[in-house]
């Protein structure tokens, strides 16, 4: 059984890595800046709204820097060309605002696919070339009830079995959209929905509920 196997064989498996992550897990000014952006998200309900409050980009770009965006190799665009990419390509993150990883999507898949794409590969949020661990916070940041925050310690290596760096936006994509379409697999398979959402530490939304039991089984194989 696989990785993404194990945490999906059922929902007390999944919610006993979830309970892992939020136990061992950092937990410190990363977090409070996380909860901030999320609580945010919660208070307006509404992305065109809130990417409004000049605050909430500020808050994403210093949260991206806590959670490892500018430093070791990574580089962070200045906040500045952030906030303009965004701008450029609100269209299509106000249409892909209104999706959820829960609920019925059979008939929005390939939309959501399509929209997910130009944004992925239009949006700049590193100096440095690769995207899709950057990207897919961001996206987490400005979607949080639709994608899943990508990183290369737990999530690639429990997907792919290594740090898989593919060296075009395109394939990036690739690689980015098969970890996200097996969310959607996951919050099916699963029924997860925003009921099991404690909003405890991390637990914060579905997407990110699949990202902690990821994380909470990577950390259990190390021990």
């Amino acid at each position: 059984m696989d990785r993404i196997d194990r945490i999906s064989s059922s929902r007390a498996a999944f919610f006993s890595y979830v309970e892992k992550c939020n136990k061992d897990y950092r937990s410190s000014h990363e977090l409070a800046l996380y909860r901030e952006l999320i609580l945010m998200h919660r208070k307006f309900g509404n992305l065109e709204l809130l990417l409004e409050e000049e605050i909430f980009l500020k808050k994403m770009h210093e949260t991206l820097g806590k959670w490892n965006m500018d430093q070791r190799g990574a580089r962070l665009a200045p906040l500045c060309d952030i906030v303009k990419s965004v701008r450029s390509l609100e269209i299509y993150l106000f249409k892909l605002y209104e999706f959820k990883v829960y609920g019925d999507k059979n008939n929005d898949i390939l939309n959501i696919k399509q929209l997910l794409e130009k944004v992925f590969c239009n949006l700049k949020i590193m100096e440095s070339s690769r995207r899709i661990v950057g990207v897919s916070k961001a996206l987490h940041f400005l979607l949080p009830d639709l994608i899943m925050p990508i990183d290369g310690k737990f999530t690639l290596p429990a997907f792919f079995g290594y740090n898989k760096i593919s060296n075009t936006p395109r394939k990036e994509f690739s690689d980015f959209w098969e970890i996200i379409g097996t969310t959607f697999e996951i919050t099916e398979s699963l029924e997860l929905n925003q009921s099991d959402v404690d909003g405890i530490k991390w637990n914060t939304s579905v997407p990110k509920l699949i990202d902690n039991a990821i994380i909470g089984l990577m950390k259990s194989e190390n021990e």
